[in-house]
């Protein structure tokens, strides 16, 4: 049935039919982690092949059950699956109810935390898709935890380009918000990593960075302080 959950919507429209979400929500809580995890990776399944499904899925409560899979002691192969779940339940157009997801952000904070590259790179994931959006939104990230940023600003130097892409992303988001906000975001130095990803070999890399300096050097005063950085911007930007 799992593999069904992977396939075309029809396919995935037919296992809901069936009645498989509450079931797989309830086999979230057994007491095998493998069965755990596979429950997790079909919930993400179902939630992925569109919103209307991703919105089933939140309605089922998988949400604070997944979550509670992403303790420090739980395998890190469930924890991956867990976290890529909770991705694919805060993605897509229309966004989902924030009310609905952002219980996942302390959460999604904590596991920032991990040294495994697929859990960094969806929870970065889900990160962006909570904070695109209004002022309130960003807010509600920004209030999350205070090492939240700082460590979302680090991760734009992480090894892989799979973990910055939506660790720029979610900075990215942050700064389009009012002046305050974006302020958390020079607090957190992130000016100097943001220059860094200029060199980046990946132009996706390089042009979202570029993006999210000249929404830096668009703030106010104190945030346009900052002229040091603006031939190095324009040399860069018109190499890219």
């Amino acid at each position: 049935m799992l593999a069904v959950a992977s396939g075309k919507t029809e396919h995935t429209e037919q296992v809901i039919d069936s009645g498989a979400v509450p079931v797989l929500v309830k086999l979230l809580q057994s007491s095998d982690p493998e069965v755990r995890g596979q429950a997790a990776w079909g919930l993400g399944n179902i939630a992925g092949d569109s919103p209307r499904c991703r919105d089933l899925v939140l309605q089922a409560q998988a949400l604070p059950h997944l979550l509670r899979l992403l303790d420090d002691s739980s395998p890190v192969v469930l924890q991956r699956n867990a976290t890529w779940t909770v991705s694919n339940l805060t993605r897509g157009k229309p966004p989902p109810l924030f009310k609905n997801v952002s219980p996942a952000l302390p959460v999604l904070a904590k596991t920032l935390s991990s040294t495994d590259e697929e859990t960094l790179t969806d929870a970065c994931w889900a990160l962006s898709y909570l904070s695109d959006g209004t002022n309130d939104k960003i807010q509600a990230v920004i209030e999350t935890d205070a090492g939240l940023i700082p460590r979302l600003v680090e991760l734009l130097g992480h090894a892989s380009a799979a973990v910055q892409t939506p660790a720029l992303r979610a900075i990215g988001n942050v700064v389009t918000g009012d002046d305050a906000q974006t302020q958390t975001v020079t607090n957190a130095n992130a000016l100097p990593a943001l220059l860094r990803l200029f060199e980046s070999p990946k132009k996706s890399i390089r042009k979202e960075s570029c993006w999210t300096v000249s929404n830096i050097t668009a703030g106010n005063k104190d945030q346009v302080r900052f002229n040091s950085i603006s031939i190095q911007f324009q040399f860069n930007f018109n190499s890219i």
